[in-house]
């Protein structure tokens, strides 16, 4: 098992990556819930700038390696520096999508997704996908929210309802401690668990001000065309709200950061994917 001490050491030696302290910290709790053990065989979903990574790698050790998988190619390249900032060799970037990779049935022993399983276009397809990539026994470990949690953008749905403008729920599947296990189990996987913390430990008032920015970006928020500058002419609302000391008492009381963690039961043949 990880320590705390373990990754804050480990955190100390990783080169700054254009993430901020409070991801850091998001990145270090979900690699510690996830455990990496020396030797293992690791898949970094969506790996950004490779912050989960390269903690991991440092954890696997020479005999480990871990692949992070991303299809923004200039997060590629920020990860790609990174790493060779740091001296660590082994680690591989690979520009692919998430969704439709085309690895051979039982390729890794664990494979981490920080920050992005909600907004995967078809979360219980990519879980299957993912279940098969491991071997019998592996563990898969993401982090998600509580679905009215304010990381998922509930005061701008609030003040866009308001206004007739509709914003989507992302990840609806991952929006509970039930219906993350219940995810988990349909695409097969076995000893789900859910860790539920503070949310104001990895998120903060400040970095949520743009997010009406990103909201209009992805069409997972299903925002409409005609809505789109509608709702940019409410940023100036939401940045005033998200800035209010009840809003900032609000995400300091919500325990709304999940850490989730499934397994491929060791009886598990290596099953095709597609």
């Amino acid at each position: 098992m990880t320590t705390n001490g373990q990754l804050q050491r480990i955190l100390t030696h990783v080169p700054t990556i254009s993430r901020g302290e409070h991801q850091a910290r998001l990145a270090a709790r979900l690699v510690q819930l996830a455990a990496p053990r020396i030797g293992e065989r690791v898949l970094d979903i969506a790996t950004g700038t490779g912050f989960v990574a390269i903690l991991t790698a440092r954890l696997v050790g020479e005999g480990g390696r871990v692949v992070g998988v991303d299809f923004s190619a200039g997060m590629l390249d920020q990860a790609t520096k990174a790493i060779e900032a740091g001296g660590v060799k082994n680690v591989e970037f690979i520009q692919a999508d998430a969704e439709t990779l085309d690895y051979a049935p039982g390729s890794f022993d664990l494979i981490l997704c920080g920050n992005a399983l909600p907004y995967m276009s078809d979360v219980p397809a990519a879980l299957r996908l993912w279940h098969s990539l491991l071997r019998p026994g592996g563990r898969l470990a993401f982090n998600c929210w509580a679905e009215h949690s304010y990381a998922t953008g509930h005061l701008l749905r609030v003040i866009a309802a308001r206004h007739g403008i509709r914003v989507a729920v992302v990840g609806p599947e991952t929006g509970s401690p039930e219906r993350c296990r219940a995810v988990l189990a349909a695409a097969g996987f076995v000893r789900p668990a859910v860790v539920a913390e503070s949310t104001a430990a990895f998120v903060t008032a400040g970095r949520l001000e743009t997010f009406t920015e990103m909201a209009v970006k992805n069409k997972l928020y299903g925002i409409t065309p005609s809505d789109i500058n509608p709702l940019c002419d409410l940023r100036d609302e939401y940045i005033a709200a998200i800035q209010s000391p009840s809003v900032t008492d609000s995400i300091n009381a919500e325990v709304g950061a999940y850490f989730v963690l499934g397994h491929k039961s060791s009886a598990s043949p290596l099953d095709e994917h597609g």
